[in-house]
């Protein structure tokens, strides 16, 4: 079986794949798997066809035993704290279990003292508590991520948010040996966060414990922008250095065989107190079988022990294949492995690392677009310093200061000064050119067809480089060409009312991406907060929702930004939008406003080069043979919702009209001014606020649909039942975002169907 057993591995991948719901596209690979295996590995067809069944029947069993015993009725709980409590401002997070059943607990902590007197709980902490169960959100935006996938593929049904949690009501038990050494984790968190220069803190907790909580933000984002984020993840790299380094040392006092032991007893610990990743798994399972085989004095090739490794994790787990650090973690193991004959033929060191981190981003190029819908042409080059940079120097230097400063604070002195200094560099580099320089790429989540033509060529290309034949490579750059270009071949425009919340975002793509039309870009309304309540990762529209949806459709340019007026809620994350694409126009409505925002908003613009356009009544523009009209404004408002961009345009054989926040001043303007005024989609203005939609509006324009851009919940409780009784009494569709997510309507010439993000 030597060099075989990665057959049997991928048997297990295809068996738990044709378990996930998609038969007939797990059917065709998997016949084209048993062809290959019987023309090619014919002794291992049998075992393969064996293993396919066997994870398909036990990943179908775990399945369909993944269900709730909990009832959403409950309101009494007894909790047991079984992971690391996360307090952020006002917000306290972990995973309990009632039961045996696993719960997300989100609470929201009242006062400062509350704060401080709740930061002594711990794992082990069993309390009892009154509250509701809720389920965890599905998207509600195209591409966005499926919180209540995610939480379901980690055997958690319900979000559980008590009313109140009272150290009263609690109690320790004796802890777990896992809950003991995620004590031992949290103190070594606490030691670094306390006694480390506040620029070194999250890159050391990252390489040292796996946590990036600590992360600045916005260096966490340029990272993860330009390629870099697996630096701060733990992966076979360093696992093999503090491997070796332990081994190395333990020899010099003890016998290899101890040596060997001891280090097969460390790596679970050692797991546990790196936070459990799956790239922490499955590192420290390969050199645990290593091990195991040098121990035995039997050979094992690195495949077969990545191999043994996938299949021992996808037993003890089979969610685990959907998780993205699993997947590049051994899809780029993997492809090192494969390649390694051809990087070590290379005598020059820098050849080494460019092959290898080139055959890195290569392999795992159909992965970061589908996750993050673009890749950083900085990637390669970065990798090449940062790799040893991280490898040889900030990864040693931070277990020097580490380990020093438990021995005497003084003698870390010198480790953390040298380690700052270097941290503050390389994170200027990263800040330069994730910024203004990032050179991303953004070609959207790839369709099911280009992930196969991706496969394909990729493969195509290993092969051809093993024989060092480069020009495959023509084909992945032919593969990237085509998707970058798909958007322009396809004859389907749509209009999408996205679900921003309290705020308005509508986005609009003519057929052959002829245009692409943002009006409003939603914001986050301000709240005001104590000191003690503002959180460390504060939650934008803009960076959160807006920016992933664009770039997740491999929009790159935006033919207009139109901004209907100069509210928080429709045009706050504009800013960040500029930031993150080119924007050719901004649209404002004509006439002096004394809104800061807008005024902001415009000055930005400018410095950007970005041509700022001002419009008004009986302006319009044509693309494609399509017509928008402008209706509104004609003259200078008071408030700025009366002064909002009123567009009438057809689309789809149906004709819309997109109000802005209009009220029954503006309203009356309108159809005064155009008194046959008629659409089949109405934008209902102001999210359905009783201060707009009046009943002569509606019985002049006379909608089949209406689309409501609403919060849920939302503190003005909006939309007003008065408007949504206005729009029954005629029939009106009505299409909300707080009830249905963002609303899409794909057409093509003179017909589209709607569709809603929820059902």
């Amino acid at each position: 079986m030597r060099g075989n057993i990665v057959y049997i591995a991928l048997a297990a991948v295809f068996g738990i794949i044709a378990g996930c719901g998609r038969p007939n596209i797990s059917l065709v690979f998997i016949v084209l798997y048993a062809i290959f295996l019987f023309t090619r590995k014919r002794r291992l067809f049998l075992f393969s066809i064996i293993t396919i069944c066997l994870f398909y029947m036990y990943f179908v069993y775990i399945d369909h035993h993944n269900k709730t015993k909990l009832s959403g009725n409950m309101t009494l709980f007894t909790i047991r704290f079984i992971a690391p409590i996360s307090v952020d401002g006002d917000q306290l997070k972990s995973i309990v279990k009632v039961g045996k059943e696993k719960l997300q607990l989100i609470y929201y902590i009242k006062s400062a003292q509350e704060k401080q007197e709740l930061s002594s709980l711990t794992p082990k902490a069993v309390c009892t508590v009154k509250g509701r169960l809720e389920r965890p959100a599905l998207p509600r935006n195209p591409n966005a991520f499926d919180y209540r996938r995610y939480l379901r593929f980690h055997h958690i049904h319900w979000i559980l948010k008590p009313q109140s949690i009272s150290l009263q009501d609690c109690h320790n038990t004796s802890p777990t040996l896992y809950e003991w050494l995620l004590s031992l984790r949290e103190k070594g968190l606490h030691t670094v966060e306390t006694h480390f220069p506040s620029e070194t803190v999250g890159i050391v907790q990252a390489l040292l414990y796996g946590e990036r909580g600590q992360l600045d933000e916005t260096l966490l984002e340029g990272y993860q922008k330009l390629g870099l984020i697996h630096l701060l993840a733990i992966s076979g790299l360093h696992v093999t250095l503090l491997v070796g380094a332990m081994f190395s040392i333990l020899i010099r006092f003890i016998t290899k065989e101890t040596a060997t032991i001891i280090l097969l007893i460390f790596l679970p610990i050692y797991i546990v107190l790196t936070g459990a990743s799956p790239s922490v798994i499955r590192a420290s399972f390969t050199a645990m079988i290593f091990l195991v085989s040098y121990y035995w004095k039997s050979k094992l090739s690195p495949l077969d022990a990545l191999s043994i490794t996938l299949v021992m994790m996808l037993l003890f787990d089979p969610y685990m294949l959907w998780d993205v650090g699993f997947q590049l973690s051994f899809i780029v193991t993997f492809a090192l492995i494969l390649s390694s004959q051809m990087i070590l033929s290379h005598d020059s060191v820098f050849w080494r690392l460019f092959f290898t981190a080139f055959i890195a981003q290569l392999s795992a190029l159909p992965f970061l677009l589908y996750y993050f819908f673009e890749v950083s042409l900085w990637s390669i080059p970065l990798n090449i310093i940062f790799v040893p940079l991280y490898s040889f120097v900030i990864m040693p230097l931070s277990f020097a200061a580490v380990g020093t400063h438990y021995i005497h604070s003084l003698l870390s002195f010198p480790f953390i000064w040298l380690l700052q200094k270097i941290i503050v560099i390389s994170s200027d580099v990263v800040a330069f050119f994730s910024s203004n320089h990032s050179l991303s790429l953004v070609l959207g989540r790839p369709s099911f067809f280009f992930l196969i033509c991706y496969a394909a060529a990729i493969f195509a290309a290993f092969v051809q480089m093993e024989k060092r034949r480069y020009f495959s490579i023509g084909w992945v750059a032919f593969v990237i060409t085509l998707h970058a270009w798909s958007p322009y071949m396809d004859r389907y425009g749509e209009v999408i009312l996205l679900d921003v919340g309290q705020g308005d975002c509508i986005y609009i793509e003519l057929p052959y991406r002829k245009g692409v039309y943002l009006i409003d870009t939603g914001g986050t309304l301000p709240h005001q907060r104590q000191p003690w309540q503002e959180r460390k990762r504060k939650w934008d529209v803009g960076k959160d929702v807006v920016v992933p949806f664009l770039k997740s459709n491999g929009v790159r340019y935006i033919d207009k930004l139109i901004a209907t007026h100069g509210d928080l809620d429709h045009i706050g994350a504009a800013e960040e939008i500029i930031r993150h694409f080119s924007v050719k126009q901004m649209v404002i409505g004509k006439g002096e406003t004394k809104n800061s925002i807008q005024e902001k908003l415009v000055q930005l613009a400018e410095r950007q080069n970005i041509e700022v356009v001002k419009i008004s009544r009986g302006d319009r523009w044509i693309e494609d043979g399509i017509s928008f009209y402008v209706l509104h404004p004609w003259k200078t408002h008071r408030d700025d919702n009366n002064h909002s961009i009123v567009l009438y345009t057809k689309l789809g054989g149906l004709s819309w009209l997109f109000t802005g926040d209009l009220e029954e001043t503006g309203e009356r303007e309108l159809i005064s001014a155009f008194p046959r005024l008629e659409a089949d989609v109405l934008k209902v203005a102001h999210h359905g606020s009783d201060t707009s939609t009046t009943e002569l509006f509606l019985e002049k324009v006379q909608p089949k649909i209406a689309l409501i851009s609403v919060g849920k919940h939302n503190r003005y409780h909006h939309p007003s039942p008065y408007v949504i009784e206005r729009l029954r009494k005629r029939n009106v569709i009505i299409l909300r975002t707080d009830q249905h997510g963002a609303i899409r309507y794909i057409y093509s010439k003179n017909r589209g169907t709607f569709s809603v993000m929820l059902p």
